[in-house]
C-alpha cells in the first residue's frame, strides 16, 4: 500500500477509473459474444475464416474453433473481472494491485480480441498510464514532483534596471527563478500514448476495412444487406453503399493519420500542432459521443479524447509549448 497522505492524483484517478469501466465492458461484450458462438452467423463466418487463408493453415474444424473462442473468452472475462478489483485497489494505493494488474493487461489485450478487442486495449493502456508520474511517486509515496514554473519578471520602471531574482530551488531540483526545464511534461507523454494507440488502431482497422471492400465487396455488401434488411425498399443501391462506404473510410484514415502526425509533432514540441490536436481531440470527442447513441463501443475513444483535450489544458503543458 502506498504511505503518502498526498492526495491521489487525478491521472491516476482517470487510470483506475479507465480500467475499471473498460474491464467491466470487455465482461460485457464477452457475455454477448459467447451467446452468439454456436449462432448460424457465427458458424458461417467461422467456415469462411477457415476455408481461405490463414484459417486454412489452422486444420480445426469448425466446432474445434468454437471451443477455442469459447475458452479465450472465458479468460478474458475471469482476467476482466480480476482487473475491475485491481483497479479498485489501485485507487487505494496498492503498489501490489498496479503490479498484478499490468500482468494481467497482456492476457486481457490478447483474449480480449475475441471480442473486438477495443475495449482490452484500453485496458492495457490505463493499465501502463499508472507507471507514469505522479501515479509512480504518488503509489511508491514519494513526494509528488511539481512542474516548475518560471517567474516573470515585472517590467521596471524606464531608466532603472529590473533587480534580478535570486533562484530558489523546488522539489524537483530546478531553479524555480530559471526558465522551464526541457523535459516533456507527463501529461503530453499521456495524450501522445492515448492518441497513437487508439488513432493507430483505428488507423490500421479502417485499412484493413478498406482492402477488405476492394477486394471482397459482394461478401460485404451481403452482410450489409443482412444488417439492414431495409436497404432494398430504402431505394439504397450497391453503387451508393460502396460510395458511402470508402469515402469514410477514407475521411477516416486521414483523420486518424492526421492525429497520429499531430502527436508526434507535438511530442516534439510544436506548438501549433498541440493546438491541432487540442482541436481534433475535440471534435472527435463529440462525434464519438454522438455515435454513441448508436453503438456504446464509440464511447471508448470519446474518453481518449477527452482525455487528451484534459492533458493538453494543464498549465504545465501551455507552458512547456510557449516559445523559448
Amino acid at each position: 500500500m502506498s504511505t503518502t497522505t498526498a492526495p491521489r492524483p487525478r491521472q491516476t484517478t482517470m487510470a483506475g477509473v479507465m480500467v475499471m469501466l473498460a474491464s467491466s465492458f470487455v465482461v460485457l461484450s464477452v457475455w454477448d459474444t459467447v451467446s452468439r458462438l454456436r449462432s448460424i452467423e457465427t458458424r458461417e463466418s467461422i467456415e469462411k475464416f477457415l476455408a481461405d487463408a490463414p484459417g486454412s493453415g489452422l486444420d480445426l474444424s469448425v466446432e474445434s474453433m468454437i471451443q477455442v473462442l469459447h475458452v479465450l473468452a472465458m479468460i478474458a472475462a475471469v482476467c476482466s473481472v480480476a482487473a475491475v478489483a485491481l483497479g479498485w485497489q489501485v485507487l487505494q494505493g496498492s503498489r501490489q494491485a498496479r503490479l498484478v494488474l499490468s500482468l494481467l493487461a497482456v492476457p486481457i489485450f490478447l483474449t480480449g480480441l475475441v471480442a473486438g478487442g477495443f475495449m482490452s486495449s484500453v485496458v492495457a493502456i490505463a493499465a501502463g498510464m499508472l507507471w507514469f508520474s505522479p501515479s509512480r511517486e504518488w503509489l511508491a509515496g514519494k513526494p509528488i514532483p511539481e512542474p516548475a514554473k518560471p517567474l516573470r519578471a515585472e517590467q521596471a520602471p524606464t531608466g532603472t534596471a529590473r533587480p534580478e531574482l535570486p533562484p530558489t530551488s523546488s522539489s524537483t531540483g530546478w531553479s524555480v527563478g530559471a526558465p522551464a526545464p526541457d523535459q516533456r511534461p507527463d501529461p503530453v507523454k499521456v495524450a501522445f500514448v492515448l492518441t497513437v494507440v487508439v488513432a493507430g488502431i483505428v488507423l490500421v482497422l479502417t485499412l484493413v476495412s478498406l482492402a477488405l471492400l476492394a477486394t471482397q465487396s459482394d461478401l460485404v455488401l451481403e452482410e450489409l444487406r443482412r444488417q439492414n434488411p431495409d436497404l432494398e425498399e430504402q431505394g439504397v443501391s450497391e453503387s451508393l453503399l460502396l460510395t458511402t462506404a470508402f469515402v469514410s473510410g477514407g475521411l477516416a484514415t486521414l483523420w486518424s493519420g492526421l492525429a497520429v502526425v499531430l502527436a508526434v509533432l507535438t511530442a516534439r514540441r510544436r506548438a501549433w500542432a498541440a493546438k491541432g490536436l487540442l482541436i481534433s481531440s475535440a471534435l472527435c470527442a463529440v462525434f464519438c459521443i454522438v455515435a454513441a447513441l448508436g453503438s456504446p463501443v464509440a464511447l471508448i475513444p470519446a474518453l481518449a479524447a477527452l482525455t487528451t483535450v484534459s492533458c493538453l489544458r494543464r498549465p504545465e503543458v501551455r507552458a512547456w509549448l510557449e516559445p523559448r
